[in-house]
């Protein structure tokens, strides 16, 4: 059995670093420049927080205000520059040692338990399937930081427990990064040339290999994507947390959707919801939970007549401890 876990920035906001996009704009403009390309874009951002929730596809449409390369590199590598100090200022503040590791190795190998009691049943019953078999777990994120890694210690193919069968070990093969790391191959951009609102653009190879994700991997030539889509492919259980399937991340969203049209598997989505119900009117939840199940179908783009089946096969686990029960106060 292989369990894929899709991490998103919502883990390290779950252990309270501050590493939302609000958090980086405060931080962004207070940060004097001489430059009228570098100001312009901070006065926008200041104009549009709206706009700039994604900063990944509000970079897109902002190259709009760009009449050249140069004007385009000086403001794309500045802010990529500066996210980059940002979070690298943030992971630094964070004390490991109040993590425990075994409780965070038992989140990756039952995530399951944060469901519903017959959501739960369900996926133990699939993992009842795989009984004879060895387990795997494979992590793949979109952050830049390495919290993952440094509460593992860096180590790959490492035992965090046992399945069904209590001989059995499930093994942690390790830690990728779709979209690379700090100060290592940092992708930040746009799922596609469409996602770019100048148009002379989307002829520019200089210009797409540094904002379209695709071509910005095949320009470092890492394989990462490639062993992320074989992973996708090979899972027989997913698990994506702390994401907000983002646009800029759609061939990823469409290629677990066709996984779903010609397999039978979980899928378990944790999510925080839109709000925090009442246990007393615990029933809203269920709306909110179809809500995300409906959001993520449509950004999988299966046609509708193979909607109501696949989302048979997804789970969501709505305002959970998950991952944040793993400090210890």
């Amino acid at each position: 059995m292989k369990i894929l876990h899709i991490i998103g920035n919502g883990f390290d906001l779950n252990l309270d670093l501050n590493t939302s996009y609000k958090d980086f704009y405060d931080f962004y403009k207070s940060i004097e420049s001489s430059s009228d390309n570098i100001n312009n874009l901070k006065n926008n951002i200041s104009n549009n927080y709206k706009n700039w929730s994604d900063l990944e596809l509000a970079l897109g449409q902002y190259t709009e205000e760009f009449e050249t390369i140069d004007d385009f590199d000086e403001v794309f590598e500045d802010i990529g520059e500066q996210l980059a100090e940002y979070l690298k200022k943030e992971e630094s503040k964070f004390d490991f040692s109040t993590i425990n590791k075994e409780k965070f190795f038992e989140n990756l190998v039952k995530p399951e338990v944060y469901l519903p009691t017959a959501d739960n049943n369900k996926i133990k019953t699939f993992k009842n399937s795989y009984s004879n078999s060895t387990w795997i777990v494979d992590i793949f994120t979109f952050n830049y930081t390495t919290i993952i890694e440094k509460i593992i210690e860096e180590k790959k193919n490492i035992s965090i427990g046992h399945h069904i069968r209590d001989n059995v070990p499930v093994t942690l093969r390790g830690v990728e990064h779709i979209h690379g790391f700090i100060d290592n191959r940092m992708v930040l951009g746009v799922n596609d040339v469409s996602q770019l609102k100048n148009k002379k653009f989307h002829q520019n190879l200089d210009v797409l290999e540094a904002i379209v994700k695709e071509k910005c991997n095949l320009a470092y030539g890492h394989t990462i994507d490639n062993l992320f889509k074989s992973k996708i492919k090979e899972a027989s259980l997913i698990c994506i947390f702390g994401t907000s399937f983002g646009d800029s991340d759609n061939m990823w969203w469409e290629l677990i959707g066709d996984k779903l049209r010609n397999n039978n598997f979980p899928i378990i989505i944790f999510t925080k919801g839109e709000e925090v119900i009442s246990p007393r009117i615990g029933y809203k939840n269920n709306r909110t939970k179809r809500k995300m199940i409906n959001y993520f179908l449509k950004k999988t783009k299966l046609p509708k007549e193979e909607i109501e089946k696949a989302s048979q096969n997804i789970f969501v686990a709505l305002n959970t401890k998950m991952f944040k029960d793993v400090i210890e106060k």
